[in-house]
């Protein structure tokens, strides 16, 4: 259902087709892709631009389940509405919009015969909930008989559970994955077996019972290799969109899987991986097959990785598999801060050589002792190596800061608001509010961050009825504490932080574009570069041992390190040497750690 990415298929309906098809010759599964036809009914720059506002995802698809919650619902919408720009404003009329979106809804479900199928199926993930109940209620009151089971990254710890005892026009749920969960289900409605169903399969029946811990639970329903998963069927997918974007067609990206669940699992903000138990990842020959199919199948080089992060030896092997390949493959990965002992310049050369274009990096902050409460197992400085690591190699890179964090310092935002200085150089992170996730580290340990009381999220009370949403179980959650004071510490950052934007925006225009932070080696000297806020131009010369200091420094290097690499230079004299440079925002330097901030740039 909407509001998915128009522009690529969805992999968990295209892994499920494929799945069930290779397990039970005898099954057949269509997929639907309803959000082709509305993004073609809206326009695609509206459809985008709504699918990137959760809240207004939501507030457009709640006044079909509840009609008496459209004004407050479109309260919310036109909150963010305000903050979109004036062709967004223009074309955004809420009560016009939720009327197109219930008539398609109506339309999709009466030109179906929905009594063909044993099973009617949602995935459900973020921002798809209203349009999904809404579906399902519509369904269920053309065919009744009919079963429909909903499942997905929305219906994890308890949330599928509460939306089961809430909504009596869904039968089962699917917690965590979905695969040999739905392959039994469909197995027990067909008749074929009279087995009885697996633990993360809830109905109206079992939906308060835990017979086995979650984890327990999720494990013991998941495939033990990802690996024996065939290639996802995106066929459905493209015959819809030749049916819908016919006189505009458009080049999908293709999301592929490498691994599921996350390695690190540490995050304390983090609910990510909820529907996962431990990390599972595939061979790289697998995901190379995968993608050679999927390019020759749809005539598509374009892929995202739907992972929460890379695999890094595996990822490794694979990039440097497609870059042997010679296809024009571009990728888009969700990758982690790297340390270590193998260089971060090296991996990210394989990285873009291979054809990854973009990542998105979990930076979270810029301040050690927030990363250390966000249990990142990261440094500052190390963040702050990657970014410059991904600029030099010319990797897009995008991120958050998050802001607000609960039980956060005025010290930590005070060292994250200088460390912005040395990061202004390199492509801006994006603004990220904290928001309190469900069944997250912080979650289950609220008082550990002065979190005085857990509460349902105050935009819900905007889309559900206080009878219907005190049954719930949802994913973001809110809560009292030290906000107003996490708002005051923080404003001078997000202030620092929007003009970094708008000046990498503005300078975006200029299509011959520098680094704003770059160097060029004559062999005995380095000429630096550097534009600053202000549009100043600065120019720097460092010659012989200076050269040697600085490109030395291109790596995060500890002070024994320096001493003992120029052990004819006195340390009191490197020591001041490095001060200098970060005193020009040359260079990083964190307790005994330095790091140059200039990429390698041939004009």
């Amino acid at each position: 259902m909407p509001w998915a990415l128009f522009n690529r298929p969805s992999i968990q309906l295209g892994t499920l087709k494929a799945f069930l098809e290779s397990r039970r010759n005898d099954f057949s599964v269509h997929t639907s892709h309803p959000y082709l036809e509305v993004a073609s009914t809206l326009g695609p720059d509206l459809y985008h631009w709504i699918s990137q506002n959760p809240w207004v995802s939501e507030a457009l698809y709640a006044p079909l389940l509840f009609p008496e919650q459209a004004a407050t619902a479109e309260v919310l919408a036109l909150k963010y509405v305000k903050k979109a720009d004036q062709i967004i404003k223009r074309s955004f009329d809420y009560k016009s919009l939720v009327g197109r979106l219930e008539n398609q809804l109506l339309k999709w479900v009466k030109t179906c015969d929905w009594t063909q199928y044993k099973i009617i199926g949602f995935s459900v993930c973020f921002h798809q909930l209203f349009a999904s109940l809404a579906a399902a209620r519509a369904i269920k009151n053309a065919s009744p008989q009919v079963p429909i089971v909903l499942g997905g990254a929305s219906c994890g710890a308890g949330t599928g559970q509460s939306l089961l005892n809430a909504f009596h026009f869904i039968d089962y749920i699917i917690e965590g994955e979905g695969e040999r969960g739905l392959l039994a289900l469909c197995t027990y409605l067909s008749g074929a077996q009279s087995s009885t169903l697996p633990e993360n399969i809830f109905t109206r029946e079992n939906s308060k019972q835990d017979a086995l811990p979650r984890k327990s639970r999720i494990a013991d329903t998941q495939l033990p290799s990802l690996d024996a998963l065939p290639v996802p069927d995106y066929n459905d997918y493209f015959l819809a969109q030749k049916k819908w974007f016919s006189q505009t067609p458009f080049i999908p990206i293709l999301p592929i899987e490498f691994s599921r669940g996350c390695w690190w699992n540490k995050c304390t903000f983090c609910n990510l991986n909820i529907q996962w138990c431990g990390y599972r990842h595939k061979k790289a020959a697998h995901i190379m097959h995968e993608a050679k199919t999927l390019a020759a199948r749809h005539s598509c080089l374009d892929f995202t990785f739907v992972d929460n992060m890379l695999p890094l030896k595996e990822s490794l092997h694979f990039f440097k598999m497609t870059k042997e390949d010679h296809s024009d493959f571009n990728f888009f990965a969700e990758i982690r801060s790297a340390k270590g002992e193998k260089p971060l310049a090296d991996i990210f050369s394989v990285y873009r050589e291979g054809g990854l274009s973009t990542v998105q990096v979990g930076i979270e902050a810029l301040s050690s002792s927030l990363l250390q409460k966000m249990q990142k197992g990261i440094s500052a400085i190390e963040n702050i190596a990657t970014m410059r690591a991904a600029q030099e190699k010319s990797l897009r890179l995008e991120g958050n800061l998050i802001l607000h964090f609960p039980g956060s310092s005025e010290a930590e935002a005070a060292e994250t608001l200088a460390a912005l200085d040395y990061v202004f150089p390199y492509h801006p992170l994006a603004i990220a509010s904290f928001f309190l996730g469900h069944d997250s580290p912080i979650y289950r340990d609220p008082k550990g961050y002065g979190i005085k009381a857990i509460v349902n999220h105050v935009n819900n009370f905007k889309l559900f009825p206080k009878s219907i949403l005190t049954q719930m179980n949802l994913l973001v959650k809110d809560y009292r504490g030290d906000r107003t004071y996490q708002r005051k510490v923080w404003k001078p950052v997000l202030q620092k932080i929007i003009k970094w934007q708008q000046y990498h925006e503005e300078r975006r225009q200029d299509a011959l574009q520098k680094p704003l932070l770059y160097y060029r080696d004559g062999g005995d000297f380095l000429l630096i570069r550097q534009e600053l806020l202000d549009g100043k131009i600065l120019h720097h010369r460092l010659k012989n041992t200076s050269r040697q200091l600085y490109l030395f420094c291109t790596q995060i290097r500890l002070e024994n390190e320096l001493f003992e690499k120029f052990p004819a230079v006195p340390p009191q004299k490197i020591l001041s040497f490095l001060a200098d440079l970060k005193k020009k925002r040359l260079l990083f330097s964190e307790k005994n750690k330095y790091l140059a901030l200039a990429v390698h740039f041939s004009a």
